[in-house]
């Protein structure tokens, strides 16, 4: 008697485990631009806890995450710059569901406070026409007055692992624009060594690569005289392996590794996610916009930079607007697409994709703002819910 009892009692215990334990989790893979790697590997263990599913995501560069959705090893990949090509396959939209600066990072010893620099001067130094810290150009960046906004921010209650944390983040309008509460004005005069610059840049296809070289091409054309790449050598303006340039312009394949290299090399700059920055002891550089007034790279002045950006509404893409005058906009900020399809052959992949992306725009920003990632809100985010509604 006490045997059967003890059956029925495993029987319903069974039962019951069944009754509270998800109905069938999917697993996702992804792949690509190392740009929004911090930001879905901040959010990744968020995402399970919400949904029961989870996924896996390998920064492997831009390049990777194209070939990956190419080839149909990925359920989602990643971009920094438009995937347009004829590999592209049928039905493959871009959503721009995250947004970031790229940041200007440096290492220079003896620096005595924050690196100040403008389009001009930025394009001359990654073009190797300035190769010197102490450079008149530099110099004069760094010995000015400089108008500097300061955000308005708000308290916003946020929940990570269950627990419900408060946290300061920048206030936007109801079009999802920053709001400014006031602008500061100081002058700087920054010491400036004699040490040689040393450029160290990404060897492998590189969305990121891709958002500065758009940017130096379109800030100064008369210095960058190559379209912006994916591979930084294509674009380049000079010969890459001039004599003068040995030693003085190295690289490194995916963020981590150039500035990892950048943090061992005196009087290195380079362009990385600003997460790096605090993980290898970089500075990173405020950036004068085409108002004249310095930025830092943050979801701010990404923010402020997208917001003059145009929709294209058959593929998902923007184009931006490095000509804009809001003195707020940082011009090193861009979004980063995934990569998805609109015919997946398996639709309980489809339905997971769907609910990733979504969970990606509505919470991660919100839930990680150290990563500096900005909150999408606005005419981008109904135009992020129209693109994930034709996920299937």
């Amino acid at each position: 008697m006490v045997r059967k009892t003890l059956s029925k009692v495993a029987i319903i215990a069974a039962v019951f485990s069944l009754i509270a334990a998800p109905a069938h989790a999917v697993n996702l893979v992804g792949g690509g631009a190392t740009f929004a790697n911090p930001i879905l590997d901040a959010c990744k263990a968020e995402y399970a806890r919400f949904s029961g599913d989870s996924y896996v995501y390998n920064s492997l560069g831009s390049g990777a995450g194209r070939s990956g959705i190419d080839k149909g090893d990925y359920d989602f990949g990643w971009s920094d710059t438009p995937h347009t090509g004829s590999t592209a396959p049928a039905g493959m939209i871009h959503l721009p569901v995250v947004a970031a600066p790229v940041a200007i990072l440096y290492n220079v010893p003896g620096i005595n406070g924050q690196l100040h620099l403008s389009p001009t001067t930025l394009t001359r130094i990654f073009a190797r026409e300035i190769t010197k810290w102490n450079d008149p150009a530099i110099k004069a960046d760094n010995a000015r007055n400089v108008k500097t906004p300061l955000f308005e921010t708000v308290r916003t209650k946020t929940t990570v692992g269950g627990q419900t944390t408060f946290t300061n983040v920048v206030k936007k309008d109801a079009k999802g624009n920053p709001v400014v509460k006031r602008y500061t004005q100081k002058r700087i005069n920054t010491r400036l060594p004699n040490l040689d610059i040393v450029v160290i840049y990404r060897a492998d296809s590189s969305g990121t690569s891709g958002i500065l070289t758009n940017y130096l091409r379109a800030a100064v054309p008369t210095v960058w005289t190559k379209n912006g790449n994916n591979a930084f050598d294509a674009s380049f303006p000079g010969n890459i392996n001039a004599p003068a340039n040995i030693g003085k312009i190295q690289s490194a394949r995916g963020s981590e590794l150039v500035s990892a290299l950048a943090a061992k090399t005196p009087g290195a700059i380079t362009y990385a996610e600003k997460d790096y920055a605090t993980k290898n002891n970089l500075g990173f550089a405020k950036l004068f916009n085409n108002a004249d007034v310095a930025v830092d790279p943050g979801a701010a002045g990404t923010s402020a930079f997208l917001g003059s950006a145009t929709f294209n509404e058959t593929n998902g893409t923007l184009n931006l607007d490095y000509k804009t005058t809001n003195p707020l906009a940082y011009l090193l900020g861009s979004t980063s697409y995934a990569l998805v399809l609109t015919n997946y052959p398996n639709k309980e992949k489809a339905a997971a994709v769907k609910k990733l992306m979504t969970f990606i725009l509505d919470e991660c920003a919100k839930r990680f703002p150290q990563t500096e990632f900005a909150v999408i809100d606005g005419p981008l985010y109904d135009f992020n819910k129209r693109l994930i509604a034709r996920i299937g």
